[in-house]
């Protein structure tokens, strides 16, 4: 989807609508209107609030990698943005609304396989590991669902978990991962040789 001023503006209202208003209570009418735009032009370009979301979270994250130094992987740069924005990932991590953290494991899935494609994916662990993975949407849905379910827990917990202890054990389960995945491609090529 090409990113026109109309698109920014959307993204923009919903963003600072998710500074005040759960994403479950959150209607297109309210985003309008914060966009100062008509029905008609969200329509144009979303069938609906979720795909607002996921367009929104892609611009988002790409914007975060793109002014990343490379020393952080794209792990440490989602925690580090939900630290930053903790009262929109509160209004999108409504525990009423347990849907929703399907939605974002799914919108999260479809943004790591994405850039697992690109060109610069291969000095992240994560991206690398889809990239070269044999079922990298089932790799990439493990992954997000790991990710967002380890940032409602953080949540949960207040954020009173230090940013750095989440990003540690975030890197720890992503090497078990990768280890696994290693040794589980070991264990087939010596099968093979049987």
């Amino acid at each position: 989807m090409r990113n026109s001023r109309t698109i920014r503006d959307f993204e923009n209202a919903l963003l600072r609508s998710l500074y005040t208003t759960s994403f479950h209570h959150l209607t297109v009418d309210q985003i309008c209107k914060e966009a100062m735009l008509h029905r008609s032009s969200f329509y144009r370009y979303f069938h609906d609030k979720y795909q607002l979301l996921e367009q929104t979270m892609n611009d988002w994250i790409g914007k975060v990698v793109q002014s990343n130094d490379s020393s952080r992987d794209i792990v440490q740069l989602l925690i580090e943005q939900v630290q930053q924005n903790k009262k929109v990932f509160r209004h999108l991590s409504d525990d009423d609304h347990p849907g929703l953290q399907l939605e974002l494991v799914t919108i999260l899935k479809n943004i790591l396989l994405k850039r697992s494609e690109s060109e610069d994916s291969r000095e992240d662990v994560v991206l690398r590991m889809l990239h070269d993975s044999d079922h990298p949407d089932m790799l990439a849905y493990v992954i997000s669902g790991s990710l967002v379910g380890g940032l409602y827990w953080w949540r949960a917990e207040n954020y009173n978990v230090s940013t750095e202890e989440v990003v540690a054990y975030a890197r720890k389960v992503v090497g078990a991962m990768e280890n696994s995945l290693d040794s589980s491609s070991s264990d087939d090529g010596a099968d093979d040789k049987n």
